[in-house]
C-alpha cells in the first residue's frame, strides 16, 4: 500500500513538473536511437510552418546536445555546445520570421553518435512550435541523396542525462 501511494506521489509530481515545462508540449529529438556502434555523425532537423503575419516577438528555448547550430529561414544562430546541467539557449528570432512559409533548422553533430535536441519556439497569443515526431531529419555525412525521414523522438523531459533543462 505504501509502495503504490508513493507511486501515485511521484506520478502526479511529474505530471505537475511537465505541465509547468519552460518548453511545453517539446520532446527530445535525434537521428535516430540505436547506436549499433560509437560513431560521428552529422544531421539535418528540420521543420516547416506558416504564419498568418509577421510576429512582433519570438522566442526560442534550445537545447542540443553535444553540439548544433539553429538556422531559421536564412538567418543563421551561432552555433553552441551543449551537455547535461546546461541551461536552455534563449534566442530572439523574431527578425526572422516571415508570414507565410517559414523553416527551421537544426543541423547536430555528435562524435559519438549520442545526443538530443529540445526546441520551443513561442509565438504571440500562446502558440508554440515544438521539437517532435512532425519533424523531419536526415544525415548530412552520407554518401548519395539525403535521405529524410521522421525524426526519432526520446520522449518529454524529463529524460536522462538532461533531466529538467533550466532557463539561463
Amino acid at each position: 500500500m505504501v509502495l503504490a501511494a508513493s507511486g501515485l506521489f511521484a506520478w502526479r509530481r511529474a505530471a505537475a513538473d511537465r505541465a509547468s515545462l519552460a518548453t511545453g508540449d517539446a520532446k527530445w529529438i535525434w537521428l535516430r536511437l540505436d547506436f549499433p556502434e560509437t560513431q560521428a555523425l552529422h544531421f539535418r532537423a528540420w521543420k516547416e510552418f506558416r504564419l498568418e503575419a509577421k510576429p512582433s516577438s519570438a522566442a526560442v528555448k534550445l537545447f542540443v546536445d553535444p553540439r548544433g547550430s539553429l538556422t531559421i529561414n536564412s538567418t543563421s544562430f551561432s552555433a553552441a555546445e551543449q551537455h547535461p546541467g546546461d541551461p536552455l539557449r534563449l534566442l530572439d528570432v523574431a527578425p526572422a520570421l516571415v508570414a507565410g512559409s517559414n523553416r527551421v533548422t537544426i543541423d547536430a553533430e555528435s562524435s559519438t553518435g549520442a545526443g538530443g535536441i529540445l526546441f520551443c519556439l513561442e509565438l504571440p497569443e500562446g502558440r508554440r512550435i515544438v521539437s517532435d515526431s512532425t519533424w523531419r531529419v536526415a544525415p548530412l555525412d552520407a554518401s548519395g541523396p539525403p535521405q529524410d525521414r521522421p525524426a526519432a523522438v526520446w520522449g518529454r523531459p524529463p529524460m536522462y542525462p538532461w533531466g529538467y533543462p533550466k532557463m539561463p
